[in-house]
């Protein structure tokens, strides 16, 4: 967590993965992710133009859940990495050319 709190200026965060780790009930308050997320709300965005439109796409794809879409959308409508293990989602945002990283990568910077 201190490698991400040093690197937070090179982080975005989907309001939709926001939610499923900090935000959803089911989440323990105690958790470190949680923790970081509800300490730096501004890392937190909202969908951009023609953003939304893209998570919706993605979404009607069989076997993308909504964080993941989310992400995915961000990342491609704004050009960025994306930092993501789930492997049918890192497949997803491959196909759609959009840089992809495991976050021991991100980490290691």
């Amino acid at each position: 967590m201190n490698i991400l709190r040093k690197r937070k200026g090179d982080v975005l965060i989907s309001e939709k993965v926001a939610y499923e780790v900090a935000y959803d009930p089911q989440i323990r308050s105690g958790d470190r992710l949680r923790k970081f997320i509800l300490r730096c709300p501004e890392l937190v965005t909202q969908f951009q133009k023609g953003e939304e439109e893209e998570y919706l796409r993605m979404r009607s794809q069989a076997g993308i859940h909504d964080a993941n879409a989310a992400a995915i959308a961000i990342a491609l409508k704004r050009r960025l990495p994306l930092v993501i293990d789930d492997k049918k989602a890192k497949e997803k945002a491959k196909n759609h050319s959009v840089k992809t990283l495991a976050w021991q990568d991100f980490v290691r910077g």
